[in-house]
């Protein structure tokens, strides 16, 4: 099978590269125009800047073979075998170009304008969960759509919020103290310092549910057929003990789980097989639930409507055993995993600015051990000559993942990889830190809940000496 991979923010561009390794054929489609990911029913876009896009449009620059979006698409009409063909869509924003190949014999992911808007619209997000999730409780939300009215609002408020853009490029702010006065002034001056980003996307404050017990389930489909269900537990923060500024993902930890476990019937009622069997080709759909340890309530965190998230996805396929494998599996409608395996990921991070433009240094070498390579999914590199450096489109490096039938083999390969890693002033989340109990959100204090509430059942050897069941 050969693949047409897709993006604008370069998300899938370390699959490719692993395609490519696996000796595939995989031609990537860059969006250039960031106009062509914006949908007609939002309000007015903000520009691209232009060094901003020069970065973005060099990340894998002599790594992977890459063609303006628009005329792959145009390629790909006069294929003479369309069916030979993988096409993944790396990001729900993409419905201008998945749209006009939906209609061909192509296997692949085809998310549609309603898949995106649906994740950005948090209140029909909210309202589907009011209609077909019963055991699930939404949290309150004050929605906003400029700075001045929510300053006014957070003067008196005496309950804790999150800070959400409606807009990808504006960052969640979780506050890190538990008095809501406190909290507040954190928020406030997010916003002062953010306020054209937040007034032009508009934001929501949403309560803050603390100290929330983070479960995702996700299930994946296949022309409507599901074929698998696995459960992320993730850390996204910066800092060790979920401390500090929020990341898209700093650790995470999956693994398969069976399909009758009780967790599934909370987070994937009918509604859900029934989107499922609208789409054509693979579908994923995943909803994080929010526990509150002191009442036992379960609520509705948010969806990724039909996406991977990442690094999760990076997760999924390292217990594979090859990437292609995982997208060939999934064409036959079978499960791609195996019962029994567990997989982890941390994020490798590059915080060191150009002190003159204050943007993510570029040039930067990137080196690793080749014995490591198949745990390495990198991200903001181009090959320059004979060695990998940074494009500084983001502090985004990379991802090592680690793979096991335990908690402790996957967790232990993975660092062992990240010890074949090599950059200067690259920060990481520790292994202390991935398998410490000694804050209540954890990854194995999370783990250990889902457990005591039968949630859902291990289905690999554990092995970690202080987690029981």
């Amino acid at each position: 099978m050969k693949y047409r991979i897709f993006t604008y923010s370069g998300d899938a561009l370390p699959i490719a590269h692993k395609l490519q390794q696996e000796g595939c054929e995989v031609v990537v489609g860059m969006v250039h125009d960031k106009a062509a990911i914006h949908s007609a029913k939002e309000e007015e876009l903000r520009p691209e800047n232009a060094e901003a896009k020069r970065r973005r449009l060099a990340l894998f620059d002599g790594l992977v073979e890459k063609r303006p979006a628009n005329l792959l698409i145009e390629e790909m009409r006069g294929y003479e075998h369309p069916e030979d063909y993988f096409v993944f869509f790396d990001r729900n924003h993409l419905f201008q170009f998945s749209d006009q190949l939906a209609e061909m014999p192509f296997h692949g992911n085809f998310p549609t304008e309603a898949d995106y808007l649906f994740e950005r619209n948090r209140d029909q997000a909210k309202q589907l969960v009011r209609e077909h999730y019963p055991r699930l409780h939404v949290p309150d939300v004050k929605p906003f759509n400029d700075v001045p009215e929510a300053l006014e609002f957070l003067k008196s408020t005496e309950q804790l919020w999150v800070l959400k853009g409606q807009d990808d490029s504006v960052k969640t702010f979780v506050p890190d103290v538990d008095d809501p006065k406190l909290a507040a002034r954190q928020i406030i001056e997010t916003l002062k310092e953010n306020t054209a980003a937040y007034d032009c996307s508009g934001f929501i404050l949403e309560e803050l549910i603390n100290p929330a017990i983070e479960i995702t389930p996700e299930k994946i489909y296949y022309d409507g057929v599901p074929l698998a269900v696995v459960l992320e537990f993730e850390n996204k923060p910066f800092g060790s003990g979920n401390i500090s500024i929020q990341t898209g993902c700093s650790q995470n930890l999956l693994f398969p789980i069976a399909k009758g476990d009780k967790i599934n019937a909370i987070a994937f009622p009918p509604v859900v097989d029934a989107m499922a069997k609208q789409h054509r080709g693979l579908f994923y759909w995943d909803a994080s639930l929010l526990v509150d340890k002191r009442t036992g309530k379960i609520y509705f965190g948010e969806f990724c409507s039909n996406r991977p998230g990442y690094n999760s996805l990076f997760t999924e396929l390292a217990q594979c055993s090859s990437v292609h494998h995982y997208f060939s599996s999934i064409v036959r409608k079978e499960s791609p995993f195996k019962l029994g395996t567990v997989a982890t990921s941390v994020l490798l991070l590059n915080p060191a600015t150009d002190e003159e433009t204050g943007r993510t240094a570029e040039g930067l070498r990137v080196d690793y051990k080749p014995e490591i390579e198949q745990n390495l999914w990198l991200w903001d590199v181009r090959r320059e000559g004979n060695r990998l450096v940074t494009v500084g489109d983001d502090w985004n490096l990379g991802v090592i993942s680690g793979t096991g039938d335990s908690i402790d083999q996957a967790v232990n390969s993975m660092y062992k990889s990240v010890d074949g890693f090599s950059f200067a002033g690259a920060y990481y989340r520790p292994k202390s830190d991935f398998l410490s109990l000694d804050y209540p959100t954890s990854i194995l204090n999370r783990i250990n809940y889902g457990l005591e509430k039968k949630l859902y059942q291990l289905p690999f050897n554990v092995r970690v000496a202080d987690i029981k069941k």
